[in-house]
């Protein structure tokens, strides 16, 4: 592939279709199309046999503070329209595409909640089904949970899809991964739940590909823990010698608590290398409201590069690169494995990696600070 191209989305008025040519390193906006408001995550549907290649189906959420939205958009040459919109009944942070392309399934952030829609053949949201609502339950109520601060109710910040058509939903407030099947047309039920470490806050997860592991990175505690998937006697707890920080060594003690880590990547071509994104390193005077200030200055925020043993079971190392971004919340892998593209929600705007042989040798392969406001990013 001699040029990239993905779609950048998040608090920003506009969906960017952006290209990337390796061989010049020069990032460019191609088109700018009208955004849902607060289009803060975005996924992409495969492309089916006989579709158009000029055309692809992706969908977004539009992140409310009260009755948020899953949007189905279409993207034709370099343009995108939006197809069809259904309320989520909360404020959603994330949504996920079947794998059999029955629909998507958004989950609600505030509200603490996951809801399916089915689609139509062309990919567009039904507006007919039903699709209950599935509350999720808050273990804590009632009592004192970890972080009370954070930890108010139930917060479901992702959806990802294992084997047989298995949901799993990270639950920032309930220190759970819920394990969610398909109940009827359009329900969901609960099946069980992975139990993390108290206080963790889970925010997103991946699954290796050989379906045997969950790997879990924790929004509050900034690590990653893994789950045995083959264990089905329900609740499945985390593995206890299996803990990986992803905190770079810059963070003082006093400083963790300040950190937020963001997301989660496997990489495609190397299946025992992971990414994990930390952010805030710029901002612990912001978030300790004055009280406490990083004794450095970094440049920006760091990705963690974690390199797995060969069977998924163990870390081997854990590595660092220092980006330029402050707020880094978006990053996604190319399809291929070779890079990836990192964006700083507050300042640095958009940066591209390259992976290397091993998909451990990161080198800046490209860098535009114009593109701002960025949350979420795809590689179409």
């Amino acid at each position: 592939m001699s040029t990239y191209s993905f779609l950048v989305g998040g608090y920003r008025p506009t969906l960017g279709l952006v290209s990337f040519d390796p061989a010049t390193a020069k990032i460019k906006v191609v088109s700018e199309s009208k955004a849902p408001e607060k289009a803060s995550w975005i996924e992409i549907a495969p492309s089916k046999a006989g579709s158009l290649a000029s055309s692809k189906v992706l969908y977004t959420i539009s992140e409310l503070d009260k009755v948020g939205k899953a949007v189905s958009l279409k993207l034709t040459d370099d343009k995108v329209e939006i197809t069809g919109e259904r309320e989520t009944q909360g404020s959603p942070a994330h949504l996920h595409i079947m794998k059999d392309g029955s629909g998507i399934v958004a989950s609600n952030f505030s509200g603490g909640s996951a809801i399916f829609f089915p689609v139509n053949e062309d990919g567009s949201l039904k507006t007919d089904s039903e699709s209950p609502l599935l509350k999720l339950p808050f273990p804590y109520e009632g009592k004192e949970a970890p972080n009370p601060e954070r930890q108010d109710a139930a917060r479901a910040h992702q959806v990802i899809e294992g084997e047989d058509g298995l949901l799993y939903v990270s639950d920032l407030g309930s220190d759970r991964v819920w394990v969610v099947v398909r109940e009827g047309e359009s329900g969901l039920t609960i099946k069980g739940w992975l139990q993390a470490p108290p206080g963790c806050g889970p925010r997103h997860a991946v699954i290796s590909p050989n379906g045997k592991y969950l790997y879990l990175l924790t929004e509050m505690t900034s690590e990653i823990v893994v789950f045995n998937l083959e264990n089905k006697t329900y609740p499945v707890v985390s593995e206890a010698d299996f803990t990986v920080s992803i905190l770079p060594p810059s963070v003082p003690e006093e400083g963790k608590k300040y950190m937020n880590a963001a997301e989660l990547l496997l990489n495609p071509a190397f299946p025992n290398v992971l990414y994990a994104t930390n952010r805030l390193e710029l901002s612990f005077d912001e978030k300790s409201e004055g009280k406490f200030k990083h004794p450095d200055e970094p440049v920006g925020d760091a990705i963690a590069i974690v390199t797995l043993s060969e069977d998924g079971s163990k870390v081997e190392s854990v590595k660092h690169v220092r980006t330029n971004l402050d707020n880094l919340r978006g990053a996604q892998v190319s399809p291929d494995g070779k890079y990836v593209a990192v964006a700083g929600r507050k300042a640095g705007g958009i940066e591209i990696w390259q992976t290397g042989a091993n998909g451990t040798e990161f080198k800046l392969a490209g860098k535009d600070e114009k593109i701002t406001d960025v949350t979420d990013l795809v590689w179409v």
